[in-house]
């Protein structure tokens, strides 16, 4: 399945400014951020911070879940649902 545009700027942004420092080019859009241990909470608001000015919306706090991180197309999803509000 091939990425959104949101897929591919969001797996842009956390490849080169998150994971600066891992090899992660394979990362794929459904792959577990949570459970391989990529995200914390600094990188979660760091990636809150980049959605909202990248695509020019606010994400609510009620939505910085840990569900709504689990991978790029979880993000891209939510980035999408705000966007649609």
């Amino acid at each position: 399945m091939s990425q959104s545009p949101t897929e591919t700027a969001i797996r842009t942004f956390l490849v080169e400014d998150v994971f600066y420092d891992r090899d992660l080019k394979d990362l794929k859009p459904e792959d577990s951020l949570l459970s391989k241990g990529l995200l914390d909470s600094m990188s979660i608001l760091k990636t809150v911070t980049f959605c909202e000015e990248q695509f020019g919306i606010a994400i609510p706090d009620e939505d910085v879940l840990p569900d709504n991180f689990e991978s790029v197309r979880a993000i891209a999803k939510l980035v999408e649902r705000v966007k649609g509000k």
